[in-house]
């Protein structure tokens, strides 16, 4: 079991070239033109622009180790997508913080900040994890093509969703 408490990451900015470089990693085969300097740029954004729908969080051990992060976005840069937002994005536990349920988390906190914000749905597409999703409540929406990519779309209704 690990002991952890999320956070949003723009107030711990000592973790955002972890979670930069965490982020270049996993989705570069998706956004070729992104650098680490692309989610750097997104975390002060979310730093210091309230008005602006993107908040990242951090899930954080006791010992101050970034374990995972997830977002909360307007849109998710999906081509033509119908859905109008907001999306959850970019979430992403640590390799070796995995199956501790850290992920599950940053999920429901999201889930949950966007029903705070007053949401009644709320998106995301994945590229292989639709059945993770889906047994926290996630409904399929549609398959799609991104960059020559198979992704699905998913949804939540916020306002039946509960925390797991």
């Amino acid at each position: 079991m690990i002991s952890f408490k999320v956070v949003a990451l723009a107030e711990h900015p000592r973790h955002w070239q972890t979670a930069a470089e965490w982020s270049f990693n996993a989705w570069h085969h998706e956004f070729p033109s992104d650098t680490v300097q692309t989610y750097l740029d997104q975390y002060k954004l979310a730093a210091s622009k309230p008005e602006t729908l993107i908040e990242i969080y951090a899930a954080i051990d006791i010992e101050d180790n970034l374990l995972g992060v997830a977002t909360l976005v307007d849109d998710d840069e999906l081509p033509d997508a119908p859905e109008p937002g907001p999306w959850l994005a970019a979430v992403f536990v640590a390799p070796d913080s995995r199956k501790f349920g850290v992920g599950s988390i940053l999920v429901d906190h999201v889930v949950n900040r966007a029903r705070n914000l007053g949401h009644s749905r709320l998106f995301l597409y994945t590229e292989h994890a639709q059945a993770w999703y889906q047994t926290k409540g996630w409904t399929k929406i549609r398959d799609t093509i991104f960059l020559g990519l198979h992704h699905t779309v998913m949804q939540i209704d916020l306002l039946k969703a509960r925390n797991n």
